[in-house]
């Protein structure tokens, strides 16, 4: 039986794509930190009313990735020094109490997911795809907090996602080479497998703080003009 492809457009569908393609704009930098959000601009783009971005806002706020202000406008929220040193210093306590954990569990199919992961990472740095390894990136150290199977750290990782992701896009501003991307992922996961906890933990502290030094010295040593996201694209 032929299915009717005339069916109802689901509201809440809607809602969750516009959400997600303003999310995106702002995380890969087409919509730069203290940028006013034009709401008629992007519902043109989108191909949509208004009512749906209006409410893609009032999520996006609730996530801190914009601020609105009465008889003002929304706004993309600002990165400072301050919010980048919290982010990476929260990630070093939680990810490194998750990988000891991880490895204490010694859940085979965590090991093999975050093996598939460095694969592709790798594989993306050969096919040149910046994108992906943005989003692998990404998803390498949100399973090291899976792989902990530990409810609470979860609600807390979650609780910071937007800010992680916001950083680990600027990171990735950096490198002119994206296999520095990769950098010592390989490593870690070889103490992982070893079952290492103190190297693992090691190591995973180890990329953090530099990671978050390098970040924090290059945004506050950036015009602010120059202060733009890597992967940033024309559209929304």
């Amino acid at each position: 039986m032929q299915t009717d492809p005339l069916q109802p457009v689901d509201i809440d569908t809607l809602r969750t794509r516009v959400t997600d393609s303003v999310r995106q704009a702002i995380l890969q930098g087409v919509l730069l930190p203290g940028e006013q959000v034009n709401q008629v601009q992007i519902a043109a783009k989108l191909r949509t009313s208004r009512g749906p971005v209006r409410e893609a806002l009032r999520q996006l706020e609730e996530e801190g990735l914009v601020q609105s202000y009465p008889h003002k406008g929304t706004f993309v929220t600002e990165i400072t020094p301050n919010s980048i040193e919290e982010v990476y210093s929260i990630r070093r306590v939680l990810e490194t109490f998750a990988v000891r954990r991880m490895i204490e569990h010694g859940n085979e199919a965590n090991v093999q997911q975050l093996r598939e992961i460095v694969r592709d990472m790798e594989r993306a740095v050969t096919a040149g795809d910046s994108t992906l390894l943005n989003e692998l990136d990404f998803q390498f150290h949100a399973a090291i907090c899976r792989g902990a199977q530990h409810s609470l750290l979860m609600q807390l990782w979650k609780s910071i996602e937007v800010g992680v992701r916001r950083v680990v896009a600027l990171r990735h501003g950096i490198y002119e080479n994206l296999s520095e991307i990769v950098g010592n992922h390989p490593d870690l996961l070889a103490a992982i497998e070893a079952g290492d906890a103190p190297l693992a933990s090691q190591l995973l502290d180890e990329h953090i703080r530099e990671a978050g030094e390098q970040v924090y010295d290059a945004w506050v040593n950036k015009p602010p003009a120059q202060r733009r996201p890597v992967l940033a694209s024309q559209d929304l």
